[in-house]
């Protein structure tokens, strides 16, 4: 079920599975058995087959599970996070990952950022039928409590950690899932801020240079959700010469136009309400993000 919700919306969905039965150690973390118990008892007895969508307990009613990401999936949100130093040597196996956290909205926040590693295609006869397991909870690094991180408004914050896989794990299927999320739970809701997910050799051989380039520009979008359009604000080192793209999560292009005195209108004409994606470039430096247009 959760492949499939994940196919249905490409790059826009970052998920894992926790595996909380020490019964099955192929499968099983002990740190996604501390992060579970941290959510209210349900119905009186903990069960599997529970979905937390952004951190809000969806339970077991798998018939929601899809329109309600969907619908998540059209809130904007004021949290990007962006891999700036993240790097993995597969020599020895260890990496670090580097993540800047950035608060565009108006209020501060206090969370925590969770670096969780994740397997997929691991093929395992689970006793409720599924067979083949992927997003896998492997590790929480430093642990399942992540890294505190307080971002005001407007304000930026750098997580630093390190992390080693382990000899049994098959490289060429790991991902690294990072997620800004709160600590105090709020009914049956720990409320997640933003997420991401990247194949760990996305991050082989990755230089200085490159790394240092992703701080050298910074986007801003407002409206954001649009009606009929919005403005681009480019900002740092690398703003002045930038090309902005807009595209559908399939991949079709859309528009694509040059920023002008680091800013540049966006309309909405001819298209339908609905998500698509940017991406700004300049030289080397990247910044990719959400637009959400309504009617």
């Amino acid at each position: 079920m959760l492949d499939q919700i994940t196919r249905n919306y490409p790059g826009q969905v970052a998920h894992l599975e926790w595996h909380v039965n020490s019964g099955y150690p192929m499968l099983y973390s002990a740190e996604a058995r501390s992060k579970w118990f941290v959510y209210p008892n349900e119905g009186g007895y903990y069960y599997y087959g529970t979905l937390y969508a952004d951190g809000k307990s969806l339970y077991r009613n798998s018939g929601s599970w899809n329109s309600y990401i969907g619908d998540r999936i059209l809130v904007p949100s004021d949290v990007s996070l962006t891999h700036i130093g993240t790097t993995y040597d597969p020599s020895t196996r260890n990496g670090q990952v580097q993540v800047e956290c950035y608060n565009s909205g108006s209020s501060s926040i206090s969370a925590a950022l969770q670096v969780a590693i994740t397997e997929d295609s691991i093929r395992y006869n689970a006793p409720n039928g599924d067979q083949l397991h992927n997003g896998v909870c492997r590790d929480y690094v430093p642990n399942q409590n992540g890294t505190a991180v307080t971002l005001a408004a407007g304000g930026y914050d750098t997580v630093t950690v390190s992390y080693t896989l382990q000899s049994s794990w098959i490289e060429e299927n790991v991902n690294l899932v990072v997620y800004l999320q709160k600590t105090n739970l709020q009914g049956d809701t720990l409320a997640t801020y933003q997420g991401s997910s990247r194949d760990v050799l996305d991050f082989t051989g990755v230089e200085e240079s490159k790394l240092l380039a992703a701080r050298d520009l910074r986007v801003e979008v407002s409206p954001n959700p649009c009606r009929t359009g919005c403005e681009f604000t480019l900002s740092g080192a690398a703003a002045q010469h930038a090309r902005i793209t807009v595209y559908t999560p399939d991949g079709r292009l859309v528009s694509s136009q040059d920023a002008a005195a680091n800013k540049a209108l966006w309309s909405r004409a001819g298209l339908s309400r609905g998500i698509y994606l940017y991406r700004v470039n300049a030289g080397t430096a990247t910044a990719e993000g959400k637009l959400v247009v309504t009617d």
